[in-house]
């Protein structure tokens, strides 16, 4: 079944793969960037491109509302990108998000599912996403957006600068461990991470296009196959990078009160460990890359593009 798709976000991370994908796959795709992310992730041959801004509303309504598309991808939603969907694709057959995990912790039981609750902010979870998936959720129930939200773990892959342990993507972390100086770390080392790969997303988005049961108004975690420690997590970076550095454990409590710019240390000390047999269930999704070979693709592309 041939799908016409409309990526908001073509050239990112997730819309440029899932493009590349979708069209080795026979759908049309339809493409709308603002014209200043230059970095794509996946070929764009065969994407018709437009260039212009989901929020502007004379945009949406002259140009992207004239296309004959039956689904569209939102890859970073906001409030308003979402009503505009709304208000401009009433006949659309279905309407792909990205929200994400963070939505769901602090995590009450491990593997978390799609049941798991998520819709109270405290004081680690992604706020600003929980009310995009509140808002989509709302327009569904009143047949207005005929939403599939998809909810990614830790992003890796190409193209990603991995996590570092402190919380964030701070290449100087990586620089001190690629030049073997000793490293001052939290102890997370028993924390759990279960990772997924820039194109796993992608590809398990691409299987929904043609999935055999309603998908609308699902929410769906995407993940690696396994959770790993951080503390394995960090000898394979090491490993990688050939790094000698001497690593001093500070208890978690001590190191975040001492270090408060670490921003990210907080929602790091989480577990994160989901079941994706929602997604094997719906969208028939493997993954093709373990934590392993995913982590080994960032650190791979950072090195040979002298990222760190």
């Amino acid at each position: 079944m041939q799908r016409s798709i409309l990526i908001f976000g073509i050239t990112g991370e997730l819309g440029s793969r899932m493009a590349n994908l979708a069209i080795a796959n026979g759908h049309k795709v339809y493409g709308v960037s603002r014209g200043t992310h230059k970095h794509t992730g996946g070929d764009l041959s065969g994407v018709e491109m437009i260039t212009g801004d989901k929020l502007d509303r004379d945009f949406l309504c002259k140009t992207c509302s004239q296309l004959p598309v039956d689904v569209v991808v939102d890859t970073k939603p906001t409030l308003a990108s979402l009503q505009n969907i709304a208000d401009f694709f009433p006949n659309v057959k279905n309407v792909f998000t990205v929200s994400s995990t963070g939505t769901f912790v602090p995590l009450r039981y491990l593997p978390a599912n799609e049941e798991h609750p998520w819709r109270e902010e405290n004081h680690v979870n992604f706020h600003g996403k929980i009310a995009n998936d509140k808002l989509s959720l709302e327009l569904f129930s009143q047949n207005k957006l005929p939403v599939t939200i998809f909810r990614p773990t830790n992003i890796i892959g190409n193209g990603q600068i991995p996590l570092d342990l402190y919380g964030g993507r701070d290449v100087n972390f990586f620089k001190a461990l690629k030049n073997s100086e000793p490293v001052e770390l939290p102890d997370c080392r028993q924390i759990l991470l279960q990772p997924i790969c820039n194109w796993d997303i992608a590809k398990a988005m691409t299987l929904a296009l043609t999935a055999q049961q309603d998908i609308r108004g699902e929410i769906i975690i995407l993940s690696g196959p396994y959770s790993i420690r951080l503390g394995d997590y960090l000898e394979l970076i090491k490993k990688r990078l050939n790094s000698k550095s001497e690593i001093k454990w500070v208890d978690a409590d001590e190191f975040q009160q001492a270090h408060p710019e670490h921003s990210g240390l907080p929602f790091l000390r989480e577990h994160m460990s989901f079941s994706i047999a929602k997604a094997e269930k719906l969208l028939n999704y493997k993954p093709d890359y373990t934590p392993e070979a995913g982590l080994e693709l960032s650190l791979d592309w950072c090195l040979a593009n002298n990222v760190f």
